[in-house]
């Protein structure tokens, strides 16, 4: 009996002295506050899409966390500035001597950051507070690389930074109703190409790059042609053509770079259509149907002589938004 007791009051120690220790681990801080920026990417990157509003800002964030097992103690302020250091290495890093392939800087007349004195709350539950960066999408092109780049210059009550992310390049990407960069947005394509007399010269199946480059307006590329990561900005310009949405969801067919479009109005084409796919999954198909004419350009007209064309290509075509 004695035996049994001593082996019970062991136990006990032995309970006790575990629930002391994890009411230790919960209650004290075993990492160091440190202080950093979120990013998602290499290269320390953070990408947001943003919508085109009629050349008006749109807010989008990034965020000042405070790493540990527990929220920081007191509060402390972070001062924010930029930084080209990061952008410089992005650019040799990623494209090397190919300098048209380089980011760009947004322009500051494109942006603006709410405060560039950060106040960090005490016992921040969400170890993390948001910052806003006010936008102008409009006027920016899908095909440019556009960073923010945004550094930590000073914290305050001698909280420490880590120095692999004390800096981000804050991306700025676009979207719109129809199509979007984060991610990319793919439409299915179906269509026939026709001769001068309407006949079926070939099918028209593959699926396209489609990019958003205003609030009602898409750019993707012609028939059978397809736009990929190599595409160069001389073949964009050759292949390219906008697809713009009105208020009654008519679509206008027009030339994007050095491409001669026709519009071919006929009925049941050149409009834009949302379908529910069926009475149980309501999400909508999104649809443009669209016929026109195209020829590429072989030679730029030049003071003496008009520019030179390939022949007329006719193309009946209807392209159904992927889901991302």
């Amino acid at each position: 009996m004695k035996r049994y007791i001593g082996t019970l009051i062991v136990f006990s120690l032995l309970f006790c002295l575990s629930s002391c220790n994890e009411e230790d681990y919960a209650s004290k801080e075993y990492y160091k506050n440190v202080v950093y920026l979120l990013s998602k990417e290499s290269y320390n990157v953070y990408a947001e899409a943003h919508p085109f509003n009629d050349g008006q800002e749109v807010i989008g964030y990034f965020s000042v966390g405070c790493g540990g097992s527990l929220s920081n103690p007191g509060e402390f302020t972070v001062e924010l500035g930029t930084d080209s250091v990061l952008f410089n290495l992005y650019n040799r890093g990623n494209f090397d001597i190919d300098t048209l392939k380089y980011a760009k800087l947004l322009p500051e007349s494109k942006y603006s950051i709410e405060s560039n004195i950060i106040k960090y709350p005490a016992n921040n539950p969400d170890q993390y507070v948001k910052v806003a960066i006010s936008v102008i999408p409009d006027g920016l092109s899908p095909d440019t690389i556009y960073f923010v780049p945004v550094t930590i210059k000073n914290v305050s009550n001698n909280y420490e930074v880590n120095s692999e992310k004390s800096s981000i390049l804050y991306r700025v990407l676009l979207k719109n109703y129809y199509a979007e960069q984060l991610p990319n947005t793919y439409y299915q394509s179906k269509g026939e190409i026709l001769d001068l007399n309407g006949e079926v010269v070939s099918m028209i199946s593959t699926t396209k790059l489609v990019r958003p480059i205003s609030k009602n307006s898409v750019r993707t590329y012609v028939g059978n042609e397809v736009q990929t990561n190599k595409s160069t900005v001389n073949e964009i310009n050759k292949y390219s053509i906008i697809l713009t949405v009105d208020e009654n969801n008519k679509v206008q067919v027009s030339p994007y770079g050095t491409i001669d479009i026709q519009q071919i109005d006929k009925e049941g084409s050149n409009f834009y259509e949302e379908v529910v796919r069926s009475a149980v999954d309501t999400t909508l198909n999104k649809y443009f149907h669209v016929s026109y004419q195209y020829r590429l350009l072989k030679a730029p007209a030049t003071e003496t002589s008009p520019a030179v064309y390939d022949k007329w290509i006719t193309v009946d075509e209807t392209l159904k938004k992927l889901d991302n």
